[in-house]
C-alpha cells in the first residue's frame, strides 16, 4: 500500500510539473570588452527558466560572422520539491566594423505575457586594427604601438622596467595590458664592470587566450660576452597583478658578462607575434619588450689590480707533485676554479719551464644561473712531459678577484713539485748534431748506353677503364640499395607517425583537444598547416583538395559554439582518423 501511494505522488508531480511557474533569467556576456576594428570576438546570450519566446539584441555597428544555438533542460526532485531548469544559449562571432564605444542589448524574453529584459554590454572598439583583403581578422593587427622597428627613434625605449614578476605594470606594459613581455634584470642595480648579470624575458597573456607565438626579432647585446638559455616550450603558470589574472611563461634568459670597454650594458628589444583566436578567426598581435640599459660602476682600486676579475672563487689542484719515469712519461694535472662570478675571464696559466713541455690545456665549464648568481666549476687539464732529468717545479701565474663581501683576494696556489727520472730518447738526443754525408751525383749517362721510353701501366687507357668498371658497378648497386632503404624507412616512419597520431586522437577528451591534435597531425604528416590560415587562402593553395578537412574543422567548431563540446565525440574521432589515412586523404 505504501509503495502504491508513493507511485501516485510521483505520477501526480510529473503530471502537474508543466504547470509550475519557474524563475526566468536572460543575460548577455562577452569574452572581450575592448577590441580592435575588424577583430572578431565572442558574444553569448543565455536564457534560463520557462518562457515562450526570445528577442535577440540589436547588433548595429557589428557584423555577425557566425551564430549557433544550444538548448538543454533538466528535472530534479530535491528535498521533496520539484525543480525544472531549462536553458538556451546563442553564441555569436561578431566583427567590429568601426572605432567607438557601443552598447549591445538589451535582449528580452516573454513568459506568460510577461517581458523580462537582460543587461547591456558595452564594447569599446579601438581604431588600431588592420583588415585583410577579404575582411578576415587573421591579418596582423599590430595592436601594440610600443613596437618600434627603429628602437633608437623611440623616446620611451629605455622606460623604467619591472623589478620582479609580481611588480605592478610599468608604463610600457600598460600600453598593452592584455599581452606584454616583461624584462627582469638580476642583479637589478649596482653592477660592477665585469660582473655577470642575467636578463630574463617572460610572456604575460590573458588566461587561455593564445594558440601560438612567433619570434620576429631577438635582442642584441653589445660589448659583452653572452650565453643563452632558451626554453624548449612555453610552460605557463598563473599569477595576479593589480587584481588581474595572467598566464605567464619564461621565454629566454641571457647571461651577460661586460667586456670592460664600456660603462653600460645595452640590449635591443625583443619583438614577437602572439596568435590569438580559433582556426577561422585568428589574429596576430605584435608585442615587444623594453630595451635594456644597465649602468656599470668600476671595481674599487681597479688600477692596482689590472688583471683582476669579479667573483668569489676557490682554486685547487688535484696533485701536489708529479713523478715522470719510463712507465709514466706524460702526467695530467687538473686545476679547478669553483665559486660564482666572471668565469669567462678567470683563467689558470702556468709559467714556462725549460725542463718541461706543457701542452695547451683542455678547458671545461660547468656553470649555470643560480639564486647566488653565475656559479659553478671551471677546470683546466694540463698534460706535462719531462725534457731533462732532475727536480723542478710548476708555478701558476697568480690572478686576483673581487667580491662584494670580501673585496680583493688572491688565491694561494702552492708550486707543484715535479721529479723527472726518465725522458724519451728523442729529447735526450735533440741537442746532438747528426753526421753529414755527401754523395757524388751522376750528371750524365755514357754515350754507349741505350735509352728506352717506358710508360707506367697506370697511364694506359685500357687499364684505367678496367679499374673504373667495378667501381661503377659497386656505386650503382650502392645507390639502388640506399634508395630502397630510404624508401622503406620513410614508409615505416610515416606508418609509425600515423599510428601515434591516431592514438592521440582516440584519447582526446573533448572537441578542443581533438581539434588541436588533428591540426598537429596534419602538419607533421602532410605539412598542411591550418592554424592561423584563412579558409579562402587554403582552398587556393591546395586547389580545393582539402575541402573535406575544412568541412570537418567547421563541424567541430560549430559543436563548440553550440555548447556541446563535452558531448560524445566518438564519431568525430573516427572521421578524423579516416582523414589522416594516406589512402583516404586527397593529395
Amino acid at each position: 500500500m505504501k509503495n502504491f501511494m508513493i507511485k501516485k505522488v510521483v505520477f501526480a508531480a510529473f503530471f502537474l510539473l508543466p504547470f509550475f511557474i519557474f524563475a526566468q533569467t536572460i543575460t548577455l556576456s562577452t569574452d572581450s570588452e575592448i577590441v580592435q576594428t575588424d577583430a572578431i570576438f565572442g558574444f553569448v546570450l543565455t536564457a534560463e527558466g520557462s518562457f515562450d519566446s526570445i528577442e535577440e539584441p540589436d547588433f548595429a555597428n557589428f557584423t555577425v560572422e557566425n551564430r549557433s544555438q544550444s538548448q538543454s533542460s533538466s528535472i530534479s526532485i530535491i528535498n521533496g520539491k520539484f525543480e525544472k531548469k531549462s536553458s538556451i544559449t546563442y553564441s555569436y562571432a561578431l566583427r567590429a566594423e568601426k572605432a567607438g564605444v557601443f552598447e549591445i542589448g538589451p535582449a528580452s524574453l516573454k513568459a506568460k505575457g510577461k517581458t523580462i529584459k537582460s543587461n547591456k554590454v558595452t564594447i569599446t572598439v579601438t581604431g588600431q586594427g588592420s583588415s585583410g583583403s577579404n575582411g578576415n581578422a587573421s591579418g596582423n593587427t599590430n595592436a601594440n604601438q610600443n613596437t618600434q622597428t627603429d628602437e633608437q627613434s623611440n623616446d620611451n625605449y629605455y622606460e623604467k622596467r619591472a623589478s620582479s614578476l609580481m611588480s605592478p605594470l610599468s608604463d610600457w606594459e600598460k600600453k598593452t595590458p592584455d599581452y606584454f613581455i616583461r624584462t627582469i634584470v638580476n642583479p637589478a642595480s649596482g653592477l660592477y664592470a665585469g660582473e655577470p648579470l642575467s636578463v630574463s624575458y617572460y610572456l604575460f597573456v590573458k588566461p587561455n587566450s593564445i594558440s601560438d607565438v612567433n619570434f620576429y626579432k631577438l635582442p642584441v647585446f653589445d660589448n659583452c660576452w653572452k650565453d643563452e638559455k632558451a626554453e624548449t616550450r612555453l610552460n605557463f603558470k598563473r599569477l595576479s597583478i593589480d587584481g588581474k589574472v595572467y598566464d605567464y611563461a619564461p621565454i629566454k634568459t641571457y647571461i651577460l658578462i661586460p667586456d670592460g670597454t664600456t660603462d653600460t650594458v645595452e640590449g635591443t628589444q625583443m619583438i614577437m607575434d602572439v596568435i590569438i583566436g580559433s582556426f577561422f578567426s585568428t589574429r596576430k598581435v605584435t608585442i615587444s619588450s623594453i630595451g635594456v640599459k644597465v649602468p656599470l660602476k668600476p671595481m674599487p682600486e681597479k688600477e692596482d689590480h689590472k688583471n683582476g676579475v669579479f667573483g668569489d672563487f676557490q682554486v685547487s689542484a688535484d696533485k701536489k707533485s708529479l713523478v715522470l719515469d719510463k712507465s709514466n712519461m706524460l702526467e695530467t694535472l687538473v686545476f679547478s676554479i669553483k665559486g660564482c662570478g666572471n668565469f669567462q675571464d678567470a683563467e689558470i696559466t702556468l709559467e714556462s719551464n725549460p725542463d718541461l713541455k706543457i701542452f695547451s690545456p683542455e678547458i671545461n665549464s660547468y656553470v649555470s644561473v643560480t639564486p647566488k648568481g653565475y656559479c659553478g666549476t671551471k677546470t683546466y687539464k694540463f698534460m706535462v712531459k719531462g725534457l731533462r732529468r732532475g727536480e723542478t717545479v710548476l708555478k701558476v701565474r697568480p690572478f686576483e678577484f673581487f667580491s662584494r663581501d670580501n673585496g680583493w683576494q688572491k688565491p694561494e696556489i702552492t708550486d707543484i713539485k715535479v721529479s723527472v727520472k726518465d725522458v724519451s730518447g728523442v729529447e735526450e738526443d735533440e741537442n746532438k748534431t747528426s753526421a753529414a754525408h755527401s754523395f757524388e751525383l751522376l750528371k750524365e749517362l755514357p754515350a754507349n748506353v741505350k735509352k728506352y721510353a717506358i710508360s707506367p701501366l697506370t697511364e694506359k687507357k685500357w687499364f684505367r677503364i678496367a679499374i673504373l668498371i667495378p667501381f661503377a658497378i659497386m656505386l650503382a648497386a650502392f645507390v639502388i640499395r640506399m634508395k630502397y632503404t630510404l624508401k622503406s624507412r620513410h614508409a615505416l616512419s610515416t606508418s609509425a607517425k600515423t599510428a601515434k597520431w591516431r592514438d592521440k586522437i582516440q584519447k582526446s577528451s573533448d572537441c578542443t583537444e581533438l581539434l588541436n591534435n588533428f591540426y598537429d597531425a596534419l602538419e607533421e604528416l602532410y605539412s598542411i598547416r591550418l592554424k592561423g590560415e584563412r579558409i579562402n587562402s587554403l582552398r587556393q593553395k591546395y586547389d580545393g583538395k582539402i575541402d573535406e578537412i575544412t568541412d570537418f574543422v567547421r563541424k567541430i567548431e560549430q559543436i563548440s559554439y553550440s555548447g556541446m563540446s563535452n558531448a560524445d565525440i566518438a564519431e568525430l574521432k573516427n572521421e578524423a582518423q579516416k582523414l589522416l589515412d594516406p589512402r583516404g586523404l586527397k593529395k
